[in-house]
């Protein structure tokens, strides 16, 4: 049934959303939009958006998971030198998904089209406008994390009102406005009804939908903690107390289908890892990136049994060999060995890959399930709070919870022993920095915005360049942002202008921090 959607709604969306990108006005705009869009087909749609969150819009250049000490080049040295992926572009998003969701909205909000079969089929008004602001809200959020400032406040307000050239918000405003909207989107929910099968997130269930919006509501307001601490506390609190993600069935995953390109509507193969291990599926893994040094030396320090979830000793090169040239045991930590990012060369990537590990079979094949907000990020999102005082939980309690769940989602073993070894830190500083490792070992190839979100609060953990990245970019760190793309930047120049000098002293710099990211933590 999935695959049949999925190559119904490639068709009807790609009309739905068709037009010229000759003026930003276009984001505000369908003039080739169909009479009558079904919002089952619509919602879907905006859903498959998600799947670039996780591709990277489909490049060949997976930067969230480079920028976090995930992966690494295993033949070649095209990336290492953080000099490609520079900007990031907004344009489909505000087009092809947000647009969309306010179709639906609208569509139900409207006497005229409310009762219509090509809205009603798809569940009650209230619980599809509560689930269209609730994912709306999602990407805009991941949105400003990436960039900074953004168009929100008059971005979809070309028709009428014909304003083509919308002001950048400011992060702190887009937050706000989002929260607003989050918990006004809550209310309306009604777990009496459900939405359809076009649902591919959560099929239907209202419960799971509310415990998402909650769970949203949290993490933008955790990351208020250093720049608006009342608010941030005040948004938690009424958050956690309205309830989010607690089993691992809550969590936000994207499930991979062999007909889910949204670019052309064909139906070839296309999957997570599809530029990565070849089409031939993981039969061809590692063909350009291998696990990061990084995160296999600090799961073997701490002795983490994620490790063999994670990764597989059958290398790129072949099964990874012992000193004595046997076949290394998988359940042996020392069997894994990972590639530094960022060497001078070529020769010494191949040097270091000769040897190393590959991602876990899990993540190559062609239906693949990939966690864009976990269980375990939320719980260990209200362990933070919680050690901050910002609620009355026990942040042991809910770091603990967090780890079980991030162990129980992955198929890990052994959980009891590694808590009994990895307790919650009494000290507060150290309590927090042992959560948000907690996330960095849970976030491998999940939660990969969120993941970049809080090495920029915490840097945790510490993420030193090498010698050629710091050379090839002139910097200290890893950026904290990706800049403008041209479209967001040339179509609306004035304002985009406005946004640099208020915002950014004037650079538009991936090394400028963005509003709730502060260097206190570091």
């Amino acid at each position: 049934m999935k695959n049949k959607i999925f190559a119904t709604i490639a068709s009807l969306a790609l009309i739905a959303t068709s037009c010229d990108f000759s003026d930003f006005g276009d984001i505000n705009v369908n003039p080739n939009s169909p009479s009558q869009p079904n919002t089952g087909m619509l919602f879907t749609y905006a859903c498959m958006y998600a799947r670039n969150f996780i591709m990277t819009s489909n490049s060949y250049d997976p930067w969230p998971v480079l920028y976090t000490g995930y992966i690494a080049e295993c033949k070649n040295n095209q990336y290492g030198g953080l000099t490609t992926t520079e900007s990031f572009n907004t344009r489909d998003y505000y087009l092809r998904v947000m647009r969309q969701l306010n179709t639906i909205v609208s569509l139900n909000e409207d006497e005229a089209t409310a009762n219509e079969v090509y809205v009603t089929a798809f569940g009650s008004s209230t619980n599809q406008i509560a689930a269209a602001t609730t994912l709306k809200a999602f990407y805009m959020m991941t949105l400003t994390d990436i960039v900074g400032p953004l168009p929100y406040s008059e971005a979809f307000k070309g028709e009428p009102d014909g304003n083509w050239t919308p002001k950048f918000d400011s992060v702190e405003d887009i937050y706000a406005q989002l929260n607003d909207e989050l918990a006004s989107a809550y209310s309306k929910f009604d777990e009496s009804g459900s939405l359809s099968s076009y649902d591919i997130f959560y099929g239907g269930d209202i419960s799971k939908w509310k415990k998402f919006n909650a769970t949203l509501r949290m993490l933008m307001a955790i990351k208020l903690a250093d720049v608006a601490t009342d608010v941030g506390r005040e948004r938690f609190a009424k958050a956690y107390s309205d309830g989010g993600m607690v089993d691992v069935g809550d969590g936000l995953n994207y499930t991979f289908s062999t007909n889910t390109n949204v670019e052309d509507g064909s139906t070839q193969t296309y999957y997570a890892w599809f530029y990565y291990v070849g089409n031939a599926g993981y039969a061809q893994r590692g063909l350009g990136f291998s696990p990061n040094k990084f995160i296999v030396d600090g799961l073997k320090e701490y002795k983490d049994p994620r490790m063999f979830t994670y990764f597989t000793t059958n290398g790129y090169l072949g099964q990874v060999v012992d000193a004595d040239g046997n076949a290394a045991d998988p359940e042996s930590f020392d069997s894994y060995n990972g590639v530094t990012y960022g060497l001078i060369s070529n020769d010494a990537v191949r040097a270091e890959a000769e040897n190393a590990c590959s991602v876990a079979d899990k993540y190559c094949e062609i239906n693949a399930a990939y966690g864009l907000i976990t269980t375990a990020r939320c719980l260990l999102v209200e362990a933070e709070a919680a050690q901050l005082g910002w609620i009355s939980e026990s942040a042991s309690t809910l770091y603990e919870a967090g780890i079980r769940a991030s162990f129980d989602y992955n198929g890990a073993t052994g959980v009891d022993d590694y808590i009994a070894a990895h307790p919650l830190p009494s000290d507060k500083t150290n309590a927090l920095k042992e959560i948000v490792m907690q996330r960095w070992f849970d976030g491998f190839l999940t939660d990969e915005i969120e993941i970049w979100s809080d090495w920029r609060r915490y840097n945790v953990p510490s993420l030193p360049l090498t010698e050629y990245q710091k050379e090839s970019c002139k910097a200290e760190t890893y950026p904290y942002r990706l800049i403008y793309y041209d479209d967001d930047r040339n179509y609306n120049i004035d304002n985009y202008n406005e946004c640099i000098n208020t915002y950014f002293s004037g650079n538009d710099s991936r090394w400028q921090r963005i509003w709730w990211d502060v260097a206190d933590n570091e």
